[in-house]
């Protein structure tokens, strides 16, 4: 009899994933979105497909263009207490991919790769400058808990073709940013590429609250371009060494 009810408990539970697994994306979105405790606003324009596997489009954080994403669910991950996806994030021509874990006030993302614009990340983060070049992600893995901050980062961007200025983008050469963790902020450690034509060493540092640190030492190349040093000029601080300096943010220094 035991048995009996215990298989009958397993159907049970497999139809009831398999029920929710066809139900309509779109009547799941509007039962859910008023109950999200996100620290961010959220908007999507179109939910399409099914619970198991669908589609937002038309996608605003904070009031900002997000693109759209395609999801597929991964119920195993409902062993561990987690809604588990694997999505497909794009926006133009900008691709990354990843899984994602979910529960409450917590995500987790995993194996997350792809490439995106710099000028996306001028338009996110409301930054001072145009910016040029492609962002290349490789995280295998970073975790976020709503109320205080990272809890894991893993992997790293690279930044190719990289140029930023106004009126008009000035070339800076290539650049890595290897990820860590300080303070509940999502640290990168950031590195040039000996031929660029400005060395940068140094940290920045950004919470999903707004919050951010940034501390750089920037070096011209001794065949620079006068636009890059006279933007250097203007946008750091000129150092006894040669060198320029740049802190903002919550704190001058680390």
């Amino acid at each position: 009899m035991k048995r009996l009810l215990g298989a009958a408990a397993v159907v049970l539970v497999a139809y009831l994933v398999a029920l929710a697994g066809t139900a309509p994306a779109g009547v799941v979105w509007r039962v859910a979105e008023p109950r999200l405790d996100l620290p961010f606003a959220l908007e999507v324009a179109t939910v399409s497909g099914s619970t198991w596997r669908g589609r937002a489009d038309g996608i605003r954080v904070d009031g900002r263009d997000a693109g759209a994403l395609a999801w597929r669910w991964q119920p195993a991950a409902l062993l561990t207490g987690r809604l588990g996806l694997a999505v497909d994030w794009e926006g133009g021509r900008d691709q990354v991919t990843g899984r994602l874990r979910l529960r409450p006030g917590e995500l987790q993302a995993q194996g997350v790769r792809g490439t995106l614009g710099a000028q996306r990340l001028q338009e996110w983060f409301d930054l001072p400058l145009l910016l040029n070049g492609q962002i290349g992600v490789d995280l295998p893995a970073i975790a976020w808990h709503f109320d205080t901050g990272f809890q894991e980062a893993q992997g790293a961007l690279s930044w190719g073709g990289a140029a930023a200025g106004l009126p008009r983008p000035i070339p800076l050469g290539e650049y890595r940013a290897v990820l860590g963790l300080r303070d509940g902020m999502l640290l990168a450690e950031i590195e040039s590429a000996p031929e660029s034509p400005l060395d940068i060493a140094g940290a920045a540092g950004w919470r999903p609250d707004g919050g951010y640190r940034v501390d750089l030492v920037l070096r011209a190349a001794a065949d620079a371009t006068p636009a890059l040093s006279g933007a250097l000029n203007t946008a750091a601080r000129p150092q006894p060494d040669g060198s320029h300096r740049i802190t903002l943010g919550e704190s001058a220094a680390w």
